[in-house]
C-alpha cells in the first residue's frame, strides 16, 4: 500500500534538509534502505528510476518548452532526446502535462511561464518518472488555490496507486486533509508524529508554531485552519 507523509514545521525547523538527505542529495548518518536494500549500495541511474525529486524554487536557465522539461523525467528509463519521445513516452509526457492543468502550455519556453505555471510543469516532471518513490519540497509554493487543491490530490493520488510520497508543506489545512501521516518538525527534532488528528492536537500546534486553530469536519474528513496568534 502506498502513503502519503507529509512534512511540517517553521521556517528553519529542518525539512528540506531531511527530505535531501532521504534523497540521497545529502551526507548522513544512520542508515536509509529502500525495500529492504541499503541506499547506499544503489546506483545514481537506479536512484533516478526509484526516486522522483522535486527540489524547492523550480529554477530553469535553458528555454526549453515545457514539454520538454517534462520529457526529462523520462531519462532515467532511457530517453535520449527530449524532443524525441518514444510513443509510450511520449503518452507518459502528455498525461504528466494533463495531470498538473499544463497541457495548453506544452510548446511554450519554460522561461517565458510565471512562477505558478513554471512549478506545475516541474511537478509534471517529476509525475513523468513514474518512480514508485516521490520527494517534493514545497509543491504548492507560489499556486493558486485551485491549483494547491490539485497538486496536493495528485500527490494523494500518486501514494493511493501503492507509491511513497513525502512533501513538505507549509500548508496545514491541505496536509490535515490529505495527508495519512504527518511528521511536524521544530529546531531539527521531530515534535509529533502521526495521523494528522493524532499529531496536530492544539498544544503542539501552540507549543510548535504559537498559534491557534479552528477545526471541523466536511463529508467525513476532519480539518482545521489556522486562526489566531
Amino acid at each position: 500500500n502506498g502513503r502519503f507523509t507529509v512534512l511540517l514545521g517553521p521556517n528553519g525547523a529542518g525539512k528540506t534538509t531531511l527530505l535531501r538527505a532521504l534523497a540521497g542529495l545529502l551526507p548522513f548518518e544512520g542508515r536509509v534502505s529502500l525495500n529492504g536494500v541499503p541506499f547506499a549500495s544503489l546506483s545514481r541511474a537506479e536512484r533516478a528510476r526509484r526516486i522522483a525529486y522535486l527540489p524547492q524554487g523550480h529554477q530553469a536557465h535553458w528555454p526549453l518548452t515545457a514539454r520538454e522539461i517534462v520529457a526529462l523525467g523520462r531519462l532515467p528509463h532511457g530517453l535520449g532526446d527530449p524532443a524525441r519521445p518514444s510513443p509510450g513516452d511520449a503518452r507518459i509526457i502528455a498525461d504528466s502535462l494533463q495531470r498538473m492543468d499544463v497541457a495548453a502550455l506544452a510548446e511554450r519556453p519554460i522561461t517565458a511561464l510565471s512562477g505558478g505555471e513554471r512549478a506545475r510543469v516541474m511537478m509534471a516532471r517529476v509525475l513523468a518518472v513514474q518512480a514508485p518513490i516521490l520527494f517534493a519540497d514545497e509543491p504548492t509554493a507560489a499556486l493558486d488555490p485551485r491549483h494547491q487543491i490539485s497538486v496536493m490530490q495528485a500527490l494523494h493520488d500518486e501514494a493511493r496507486s501503492g507509491k511513497l510520497v513525502v512533501a513538505v508543506t507549509h500548508d496545514l489545512t491541505l496536509a490535515a486533509r490529505m495527508a495519512d501521516e504527518v511528521v511536524l518538525m521544530d529546531k531539527g527534532e521531530i515534535a509529533a508524529q502521526g495521523t494528522p488528528r493524532e499529531a496536530l492536537t492544539d498544544g503542539v500546534l501552540r507549543r510548535v508554531y504559537g498559534i491557534g486553530v479552528k477545526r471541523g469536519e466536511s463529508d467525513g474528513v476532519p480539518w482545521l485552519m489556522p486562526w489566531a496568534l
